[in-house]
């Protein structure tokens, strides 16, 4: 049996704060408002792994829920615009974080790269590092198998760090900045024989490929009226998915400066897509969670080769009605979600 290197449970936190020491930033898992929250580390103590996954996403260290694009400044009849600096951006570690959501930010990457490059985006993915848990347990929630992905997938990652039956974990540098971090920090990880892999068990409930067959043909089916009829409309499910990317654009400003920023917005909202004449194409739940379901496994998948969902399971587990997008997929397909 071939050695590998090995990373003991008990120096997880250890090596959390190593990093922090070096880098003087990262996210990681804390316990926050008793909550499993992703958030900047201040000590090594603070970390704590949950037994799922935290409760928000990495996609608010890569794409914050308010961000300034740029400022200007009047005077003396002419106008001064002040960038928002994303070159000033600093090098950071996310550790800790699930395949899922590690694996949303490759599915991002595609739309923030799309016709144009969004410039603090790319500042931010070429700031980081990401470490990557595989799951060692799930919970109802959990479909990663459902859209292609596990518990041990390795999209998104720099460094995974796979559970082991014996309770510690396997590391794998995936890319170069990984193999630099397992570098850096090698005295926390020894080589020895590898040991057998203990993944969690998520089974496949759906099938994404065969619900966007579904979809293509079904955009005024009386399923949606089915599918929908419990949703609030508040938007938390947009807010902590990892995918979803929606922002909006605004001004505030006085006589002599002002800032225009983006902060995210949601499709759940009935003024996402109200117009200046009033004219609302969406004006009611069952059309706005169609347009949910159909974004994620129909047009996204057309246009980037790639389903928008990770199968994280929070749009379901963090619903205060208990709705998410498995459901749907399981009605689509005629399985039990």
């Amino acid at each position: 049996m071939s050695d590998a290197l090995i990373l003991a449970e008990s120096d997880l936190a250890g090596l959390a704060g190593a990093i922090l020491g070096g880098t003087g930033r990262v996210a990681a898992p804390v316990l926050a408002d008793g909550r499993r929250t992703l958030a900047w580390l201040e000590t090594a103590e603070e970390f704590l792994l949950p037994e799922v996954n935290t409760v928000n996403s990495i996609k608010e260290f890569f794409f914050p829920a308010g961000e300034v694009i740029f400022g200007y400044r009047q005077s003396g009849g002419s106008t001064e615009i002040l960038p928002a600096g994303a070159a000033a951006i600093k090098p950071f570690v996310v550790f800790g974080v699930r395949p899922c959501d590690a694996a949303s930010l490759e599915i991002m990457d595609k739309v923030f790269n799309w016709d144009t490059t969004d410039e603090s985006w790319k500042a931010r993915r070429d700031a980081a590092t990401v470490v990557v848990i595989g799951c060692r347990n799930a919970d109802r929630y959990c479909f990663c198998t459902s859209v292609g992905l596990a518990p041990d997938a390795r999209q998104g990652a720099d460094v995974i760090l796979l559970p082991t039956a014996g309770g510690n974990y396997i590391a794998e540098a995936v890319t170069d900045k990984g193999r630099a971090l397992v570098s850096d920090y090698r005295g926390f990880f020894k080589p020895q024989a590898a040991a057998a892999l203990q993944s969690a068990s998520v089974p496949g409930r759906t099938d994404a490929g065969k619900a966007r067959k579904w979809l293509e043909g079904n955009f005024e089916a009386g399923l949606w009226e089915r599918a929908s009829s419990r949703c609030l409309g508040c938007g938390i499910c947009t807010y902590y998915c990892p995918t979803c990317h929606c922002f909006d654009i605004q001004d505030e400003a006085d006589a002599g400066a002002g800032v225009r920023f983006k902060v995210w917005d949601s499709c759940s909202f009935g003024l996402f897509t109200k117009h200046a004449s009033g004219h609302n194409p969406r004006p009611d739940r069952r059309s706005r969670w169609r347009q949910r379901i159909m974004h994620k496994f129909c047009c996204y998948p057309e246009r980037f080769g790639v389903v928008s969902c990770t199968g994280c399971g929070r749009c379901g587990r963090l619903c205060p009605v208990d709705l998410g997008v498995e459901e749907t997929l399981g009605i689509i397909t005629g399985e039990s979600a």
